[in-house]
């Protein structure tokens, strides 16, 4: 009797993917394949990307461009926002900087990436280590900062030993912005490594997005959309979701 409960979130989840397929339908029958293919014509050229092995191939391209990104710019961030935390002079250096890649829009640094670097793996990481920099310097800084004062004086009376202090104070105080930073990155990089693909490369996901759209092959496309949809559903909740509800239990 609970399942069909009107109080029951799946319900209305699947109410509600059930409304979105319907009015893809609709939509697909009104205006022809070729501006809005069916769901089933998507599933169709979903299942043939996915047999012919161009999906596989493509996505490993995609997620080693996204996880050496990443990778350089969370461990970046890091770095700098530790530093701009503890030397708050320091921090007002790196300030400026940090506020110009957050304000700037992310196209501009895809121009400038292909000028020096061309097209390619090199444009892509360089694209997502820089973007996902600043957000994990913010977060990085933010938790240094939202450590109560008193801890350190406690510190400083008992004389504890740097890598105590470490361990003890400031990991703890820091790691729920650790993780919004990283929840953060790990979201952002994705989405910037398929639009510097889509822009700047000869092979990967966003590049077969942008080949789709050339060549109006709407179903293809949209399988590919669908695909990226997926990843960053489960990156969703196989990530960022168990991380944040491990730092709220603590």
């Amino acid at each position: 009797m609970t399942i069909f409960s009107t109080d029951n979130k799946n319900v209305w989840y699947t109410l509600g993917v059930g409304l979105i397929l319907l009015g893809w339908q609709l939509f697909s029958a009104h205006y022809g394949r070729v501006i809005v293919p069916s769901p089933l014509e998507t599933w169709q050229a979903l299942v043939e990307i996915a047999t012919s092995g161009e999906m596989l191939e493509n996505l490993k391209i995609t997620f080693s461009r996204q996880l050496m990104g990443l990778l350089l710019g969370l461990m970046a961030g890091t770095f700098t926002g530790v530093v701009a935390g503890v030397f708050k002079k320091v921090g007002l250096l790196f300030q400026p900087i940090v506020t110009f890649l957050l304000s700037v829009p992310a196209i501009i640094y895809v121009t400038m990436a292909m000028v020096w670097f061309g097209t390619g793996t090199r444009m892509t990481v360089f694209l997502v280590a820089l973007l996902v920099f600043p957000i994990m310097h913010m977060n990085t800084a933010s938790g240094i900062n939202s450590i109560d004062p008193l801890f350190m004086q406690m510190a400083q009376i008992y004389q504890m030993p740097p890598l105590k202090i470490w361990g003890k104070i400031y990991l703890p105080g820091m790691r729920g912005h650790l993780i919004t930073g990283f929840s953060l990155g790990l979201a952002s990089s994705m989405r910037l490594t398929i639009m510097s693909e889509m822009l700047g490369a000869v092979d990967g996901m966003g590049q077969r997005i942008y080949i789709s759209r050339v060549y109006l092959e709407t179903e293809k496309l949209f399988a590919w959309v669908t695909v990226l949809l997926v990843i960053l559903v489960l990156l969703e909740f196989l990530f960022i979701r168990p991380l944040k509800k491990w730092t709220r239990a603590d």
